[in-house]
């Protein structure tokens, strides 16, 4: 029996807020009804053992792969004149024995809070950018490759729901998206979206009601090690997963009937737009009906890995997931992957550095000392409290 008593912490916590702290986590365990969970994993392995296969040994030098993925500090620096954060990205790539690397970035410092909305989509944005890059010298014949993997989804939200909005940043999504996946067409090279934050329950469409957990918790459940399952494509899996989502999910949360055939109804409709490229105007985004889905737990981990898969190299899923599996670490995902995060790692107080730096070049040429004032005053901390998260080691 767990006795509180026994329990210790190695670091100070006010009383009131600890027996906050045992409430709050004793409420949510009572809530998680793992023996429910287990029914449901039973249920939905009567219906989808077909679809589960032993992962194929495959070498993990076998394919030439470059990982893409990028990286910003989890807070920006709020300054008094506007907000400011770095953003690395970069690749790393397998080639013949040889490992070949690069990382960049951007600066940006805007008076807006939509910076702190649109990082992360501006973040997605030139991980594709550098993906077409990349396509574009295999397509020159400068460069050899099989396969491209992605940190993430390989679409950018809206998609695969929805095509972008005409307007913003969201725009580029579409136009990025379209260029690399043309690209990847021509060149044929796969692209697999390696999914680490997984709240999908796409698996509720084999036993046609909501599941109560995501897709990743259940696929670790339903999985043993060395086996992989293939869900299908998005063009089969969408339609029934919006049915399922509106008609079970929804209702269950307390939308109204009529409200989930209206809302159902439409997102057929956008998801009609997707598949046929908005009327054939876009020959790229239509391949989201083609990319696979499929989750695998490799011999090294407990935890299911969900992998998107845009087979334009014809590969084969099989040999793309043993492949991916030899190289999985006990991080749960491919060593490639772990390899450029390191890269492109970005610390906080790399933050602080940018900003001497800005104040140094705002400084530049400048005489008159109300301007002076000015830079200091625009590149102020406007919550100083926080400035141990961002500031510099001291030599």
């Amino acid at each position: 029996m767990f006795d509180e008593g026994d329990f210790t912490i190695d670091l100070w916590v006010d009383p009131p807020l600890l027996n906050a702290l045992f409430e709050g986590a004793r409420d949510i365990a009572g809530k998680l009804n793992l023996t429910s969970v287990m029914g449901e994993v039973n249920e939905l392995r009567a219906r989808v053992s077909d679809r589960i296969n032993a992962i194929p040994s495959v070498g993990g030098g076998r394919y030439f792969t470059y990982a893409i993925d990028s990286s910003f500090p989890p807070s920006p620096l709020e300054l008094v004149g506007g907000v400011l954060t770095v953003v690395a990205y970069g690749y790393v790539g397998q080639v013949g024995g040889r490992t070949d690397r690069y990382v960049t970035g951007d600066v940006l410092y805007e008076d807006s809070s939509d910076l702190n909305k649109s990082i992360e989509v501006l973040s997605k944005i030139r991980e594709r950018e550098m993906a077409a890059r990349l396509l574009r010298d295999k397509l020159k014949g400068r460069r050899s490759m099989d396969m491209i993997i992605l940190d993430g989804e390989i679409y950018v939200h809206p998609l695969p729901y929805n095509l972008p909005a005409h307007e913003g940043v969201r725009r580029r999504v579409e136009d990025v998206l379209e260029v690399m996946l043309n690209l990847a067409e021509r060149t044929r090279t796969t692209i697999v979206g390696v999914v680490k934050r997984v709240r999908s329950r796409y698996l509720s469409i084999y036993v046609n009601h909501c599941l109560s957990v995501n897709d990743k918790l259940i696929a670790s459940l339903l999985l043993n090690k060395d086996e992989y399952i293939d869900l299908g494509n998005y063009g089969e899996i969408l339609p029934k997963w919006i049915q399922v989502n509106y008609m079970d999910c929804e209702v269950k949360r307390g939308m109204s009937k009529d409200e989930a055939e209206r809302r159902l109804n439409e997102g057929l409709e956008n998801l009609k737009r997707v598949f046929n490229g908005d009327g054939g105007r876009l020959r790229g985004i239509p391949k989201v009906a083609d990319t696979r889905l499929v989750f695998y737990k490799a011999p090294v981990t407990a935890v299911a890995t969900k992998l998107e898969i845009l087979d334009l190299g014809g590969l084969g899923i099989p040999n793309i997931v043993g492949y991916l599996s030899s190289q999985t670490t006990n991080t749960g995902y491919p060593y490639l992957l772990d390899l450029v995060d390191t890269y492109v790692r970005v610390d906080s107080r790399l933050l602080d550095y940018v900003k001497t730096l800005l104040t140094k070049y705002a400084g530049l040429d400048v005489e008159d000392n109300r301007v002076k004032e000015l830079v200091n005053t625009l590149l102020q901390l406007t919550n100083p409290q926080k400035a141990y998260l961002y500031r510099q080691m001291e030599g």
